[in-house]
């Protein structure tokens, strides 16, 4: 299941923004065809992405297409258009599965610092309780970087306590695409992320939030290896072809008892952190959690 891209247009200018470069916004008969392969090829979801999902002037047809076709929307966005109560409404009115937020940072200094934007923060939260309110279901999507590793369990405090309608959190280390590629000093090493990771990880199980991991090998993640998205595909029978792709077991993975249902780092990690650990090969399997 591959993401569709609507619009390239966006209200703000991430660091790290993979889709920079993707090249104009696609048209709506192109969407619409996208949309009809994934639902042939047997999709139960489709999830239409950006630039700012919002923005797109035919995002209801869109929606209504995939709709008749029986399909699940999953739609990627910012929140921020929905911090206008109305605006959140009408979303979640058009019958949206699930709503992917964007949500890089909980501090001010540091949301505007990676969105390029003044400010934000109030909207964005303000934008996630207004779909809340509207019935929709929310998942945060926290990217990790350089400037917000360390401060992965003050996030997760913050958003049990402002969000607790939201349905999970998905932490997915940077991909190597995109703005990335031009500051890829936002690729922090594994091992420095590790330890935070973790012990975030920790505070969901605690507070009974579903979390999900991607970009970041399973073997870095303690006792949360099962919540490594691989893990999760491998388990329910799910299409695991664009993890194949976009990932590649090191030699030093053979012994490792992760290997099963893992794929590695991601290719471009290896080739962009020169010199970095990219596994710890587990011979051991700590106790299971979350």
């Amino acid at each position: 299941m591959s993401l569709i891209p609507l619009i390239t247009a966006c209200n703000q200018r991430c660091l790290f923004c993979s889709a920079q470069g993707r090249g104009d916004t696609p048209s709506l008969p192109w969407v619409l065809k996208e949309i009809k392969r994934q639902a042939a090829a047997g999709a139960g979801t489709v999830i239409l992405s950006g630039g700012e999902t919002t923005f797109s002037p035919d995002l209801e047809r869109i929606v209504l297409f995939a709709k008749k076709l029986g399909l699940k929307i999953e739609l990627q966005t910012n929140a921020l258009t929905s911090c206008y109560p109305e605006k959140a409404a009408w979303l979640v009115g058009l019958g949206v599965e699930l709503f992917n937020i964007n949500f890089p940072s909980h501090e001010s200094a540091g949301n505007d610092r990676i969105t390029g934007t003044k400010g934000t923060l109030k909207l964005r939260a303000a934008g996630v309780k207004n779909l809340l309110r509207a019935g929709g279901r929310v998942r945060l999507t926290h990217i990790i970087s350089s400037l917000n590793y360390r401060s992965l369990p003050a996030f997760i405090t913050y958003a049990a306590k402002n969000f607790p309608g939201v349905k999970y959190i998905q932490f997915s280390y940077l991909k190597g695409m995109g703005a990335a590629q031009e500051n890829s000093w936002l690729l922090p090493a594994y091992a420095k992320v590790s330890p935070h990771l973790v012990k975030a990880l920790g505070l969901c199980a605690r507070a009974g939030i579903e979390t999900v991991v991607d970009h970041i090998p399973p073997c870095f993640l303690g006792p949360f290896y099962g919540r490594h998205i691989d893990f999760i595909k491998c388990a329910a029978g799910w299409d695991t072809s664009l993890s194949k792709l976009e990932k590649k077991r090191l030699p030093g993975c053979r012994p490792c008892l992760l290997k099963a249902n893992c794929f590695g780092p991601r290719k471009e990690h290896v080739a962009m952190l020169k010199g970095a650990e990219f596994i710890r090969p587990v011979t051991k399997l700590p106790g299971k959690a979350g």
